[in-house]
């Protein structure tokens, strides 16, 4: 198996420039492509100096990092359960409600207000004695079907 110069700097930069660390095929085939190919020989020597410039910069590990290792490899203690009586079932805690509250507080509200409105009976009947008459006539001829169904009153005063 040959090696080509792309095909081992791409080993080195994914294994790094200790070759024993290498699968054994592909270490061979390096190896000869190193010994017969003074730019492998150079790739590798780049490799080495950049393996030295990482290690230099790396702590070493203590203590603590051992001990948080140790813990991570242990497996979890086992979980407190819940008595079954106090489960919700699971549709119902897979729903995403927090968006949704404050629209339905505010149609609510609408909704009352508009029920409270309704329900009152807010306008005054005609001929009571509570308005004058004029005002009595203007209130019984404005209804809404007229004011957006009726013929437009100034044709002529459009822009």
């Amino acid at each position: 198996m040959t090696m080509t110069l792309g095909r081992l700097q791409q080993l080195l930069d994914a294994k790094g420039a200790d070759l024993s660390r290498w699968p054994a095929a592909e270490r061979r085939a390096a190896e000869q492509a190193i010994a017969r190919d003074p730019a492998a020989a150079a790739a590798l020597m780049r490799a080495r100096s950049l393996d030295r410039l990482i290690a230099a910069h790396v702590p070493p590990a203590d203590a603590s990092d051992a001990r948080v290792m140790q813990a991570l490899a242990r497996p979890l203690p086992p979980q407190r359960q819940r008595p079954r009586w106090t489960r919700w079932p699971v549709e119902l805690l897979d729903f995403d409600f927090a968006p949704a509250w404050p629209r339905l507080a505010a149609l609510a509200c609408v909704g009352v207000l508009g029920f409270l409105v309704g329900f009152t009976d807010l306008v005054v009947p005609i001929g009571s004695g509570a308005l004058p008459a004029d005002a009595a006539a203007a209130a019984g001829d404005a209804d809404i079907g007229g004011v957006l169904f009726g013929p437009d009153p100034l044709p002529e005063a459009r822009p």
